[in-house]
């Protein structure tokens, strides 16, 4: 295992959320008292015209919105959602203390090979450039500005699946009315012809024409937007542990005491992280 991360596997909660929240509507749509079957009542729901419009018209919209570039990064950004990204803090900071004894003793120089064995390329890097690097500024502002850039792209995918969550529920409105209009010019009560069918034909219509607004409100509240805040919180964890890394190189760098370097870097550590560690005892037996 990395002492830069708890785990390298698949976080399966975004596929195994959407998937749960499908079979609750299923579910809720199947209880529904109805002379009609289970199986009927579930073709009433499948649309191919309203997934177009609301799919192709969020997508289209999410075009103009953003780079044109951002659009074709959709299916990495959903991989990236079901990546297991659980950084391991307080294993970064022994990792980091026990550099800096080795600096403290042997000097900055030695830091080098260790710096090739870390798997995480953010720390392996800026580590080896603080071993010649004599200006701890320009140190600073190299890893400040590969931070920023992070940031940057983190911010680019979430906001690219916020806006499709805030633009597909109004294009569920709007394929809504144009089934509406559709079906309003196409009835006609003259000529020949059963009126009650007519009316039925109205009435199965503007049910029809209600599916895209479903449609909307279901891919917005039930992929878009949770995706978009998993996005972000995974930014927030990930920026949190190069901030870690940062300062401590830093400090490293300034050749700080090992004891003081642990204590300014748990302050990033979460609560809960903490609390963790503390309730976990050495098995004596």
């Amino acid at each position: 295992m990395s002492s830069e991360k708890k785990s390298k596997g698949k976080d399966l909660g975004t596929p195994i959320g959407i998937i749960t929240g499908f079979i609750i509507i299923f579910i809720g749509i199947a209880v529904q008292k109805s002379s009609a079957s289970i199986v009927e009542r579930l073709t009433w729901f499948g649309s191919p015209s309203a997934f177009f419009i609301v799919l192709g018209s969020t997508i289209a919209a999410a075009m103009v919105a953003i780079p044109f570039n951002s659009i074709k990064t959709i299916p990495a950004v959903i991989g990236i959602t079901v990546r297991s990204l659980s950084f391991d803090y307080l294993a970064v900071i022994k990792k980091m203390c026990d550099l800096a004894s080795i600096g403290r003793k042997d000097g900055l120089f030695a830091l080098e090979k260790h710096a090739r064995e870390i798997e995480d390329p953010f720390f392996s890097n800026y580590l080896e450039q603080a071993t010649f690097e004599r200006d701890s500024k320009k140190l600073k502002d190299n890893m400040d500005m590969e931070m920023n850039n992070i940031a940057s792209r983190h911010e680019a995918g979430a906001e690219l699946f916020t806006f499709m969550g805030t633009y597909a529920p109004a294009f569920g409105m709007m394929g809504t009315v144009m089934g509406l209009i559709i079906m309003m010019f196409g009835f006609d009560t003259g000529g020949g012809g059963n009126v009650a069918e007519k009316f039925r034909d109205l009435l199965q219509g503007m049910a029809t024409a209600l599916i895209t607004t479903l449609y909307g409100v279901v891919s917005a509240n039930l992929i878009f937007l949770p995706i978009a805040a998993k996005l972000e919180r995974r930014s927030i964890n990930e920026l949190r542990h190069k901030e870690i890394v940062a300062q401590g190189i830093l400090m490293l760098h300034a050749k700080e005491h090992p004891i003081l370097i642990k204590e300014k870097l748990m302050n990033f550590v979460p609560k809960d992280e903490k609390k963790k560690k503390k309730s976990e005892k050495p098995d004596t037996k």
